[in-house]
């Protein structure tokens, strides 16, 4: 309903911006003054009405046109300076709200169901239980519970019947069963270079197959009881050959008491563990002794000995 009253409002304003759009076109004299018509022609730049969905933008129309926003109904001009002043509005005021209608005539009622019952039927009877289903797969094993409080101790049992006799066990270790002890002397005495050396006589008595563990004490000495100057070497061997033995000494200087009076001597101290278990008839042992450097004078030496048989060697 406001839209033909505003459109015969904006042609209103169109004729009478044409009237001051029109004014500058006026030629200026001192006799005559005539009229130009509207628009732009070659031979002058006469204002005009410009228009647009929006706001002009500054570069559109020259000084002196003006310009129609037709979408929100806004009116700019005159464009002063090269540049459009703030617009002014086109609408008018509101009016007042027309006459409340008549209410329309109330419809019809719709057509409804007379025959319905409203009398709920008797419940059927139970139906026969249907059949067992198949069993379902097992479940995964469920986690391991923690472990119950201890149980109080339950009553003594009855003693049990004495059990089996074990196996004999393997017989032990022999002990020593043969302890002997003896002297012995030495074929030669030994003098000069380096590695001269003195044989022992065949001592001992060992038996055929049997262990043992031999002590020695050598000595020896020079005459006019001065002292040994050398250090002694001892090795000891066997009639029956090669046979396991194994041996260990030591050599110290030192006095010894022969014949009323005493004389200096170098001693030699050995443990040897001899075995004959692989040997079948009786054998002896003996030793050498020999000197590391040259010496100048002869040594004679001597010795004892203490043997023990033992059940084995380890």
């Amino acid at each position: 309903m406001e839209r033909p009253h505003t459109f015969i409002r904006l042609i209103s304003v169109f004729c009478a911006l044409s009237l001051f759009a029109v004014q500058p076109g006026f030629a200026a004299t001192k006799s005559v003054t005539k009229l130009k018509s509207a628009g732009r022609t070659a031979n002058s730049i006469p204002n005009t009405i410009l228009n647009g969905t929006k706001g002009p933008i500054k570069s559109i129309g020259i000084n002196g046109d003006f310009y129609i926003d037709t979408k929100n109904l806004n009116i700019y001009g005159p464009k002063k300076n090269n540049a459009w002043p703030l617009p002014i509005s086109l609408r008018g005021t509101a009016g007042t709200d027309g006459r409340t209608g008549t209410p329309g005539v109330a419809g019809s009622d719709g057509k409804t169901i007379t025959n319905t019952s409203t009398v709920g039927g008797t419940a059927g009877a139970t139906g026969a239980t249907g059949a067992i289903g198949a069993a379902g797969s097992t479940g995964p094993a469920g986690a391991s519970g923690s472990a119950g409080p201890a149980g109080p101790p339950g009553p003594a049992g009855s003693t049990g019947a004495t059990g089996a006799s074990g196996a004999s066990g393997s017989p032990g270790v022999s002990g020593v069963t043969k302890v002997s002890l003896g002297t012995f002397s030495f074929l030669n005495s030994f003098t000069g270079t380096a590695g001269s050396s003195a044989q022992s006589q065949d001592f001992g008595g060992l038996s055929a197959g049997k262990k043992y563990l031999m002590h020695l004490n050598i000595s020896g000495s020079r005459s006019g009881f001065a002292e040994v100057d050398t250090t002694l070497v001892l090795e000891v061997f066997s009639t029956a050959g090669v046979i396991p033995m194994t041996s260990a000494y030591s050599v110290s200087s030192g006095k010894k008491f022969v014949g009323g009076s005493t004389s200096y001597s170098e001693n030699i101290l050995a443990d040897v563990i001899i075995d004959g278990s692989s040997v079948t008839s009786p054998f002896d042992l003996f030793v050498k002794v020999s000197a590391t450097e040259v010496i100048g004078y002869a040594i004679t030496c001597n010795g004892f000995f203490t043997l023990t048989e033992v059940g084995s060697i380890t």
